[in-house]
């Protein structure tokens, strides 16, 4: 089976083995995620996830319908993960 370019990057960057797009997506569309920008050129959205116990930034298309891509994370953008940590703990709390 050939490999799409999120899968691939997915490998690269983030040593994830046969990334799910649908797993993705799913996380975006329940809002378990960080929404870091939106860029009208390039016709997307980039978004801060937990995928298999790893956070991930996912480019998709304007739309969410699909992946793009996955960016490598720089080293300015760790705290994105207490930022995640703190969204999706609130959201357990709010549950119970």
């Amino acid at each position: 089976m050939a490999k799409t370019h999120a899968s691939q990057r997915a490998e690269e960057r983030y040593f994830i083995a046969g990334f799910n797009e649908g797993i993705a997506i799913k996380e975006i569309m329940r809002d378990n995620c960080l929404h870091l920008s939106s860029d009208i050129d390039k016709y997307s959205h980039t978004f801060f996830i937990r995928y298999n116990n790893k956070y991930v930034k996912v480019v998709t298309d304007y739309n969410v319908n699909h992946v793009k891509t996955l960016l490598p994370l720089k080293d300015r953008e760790f705290y994105l993960v207490n930022d995640l940590i703190d969204k999706l703990y609130s959201k357990e709390q709010c549950v119970a």
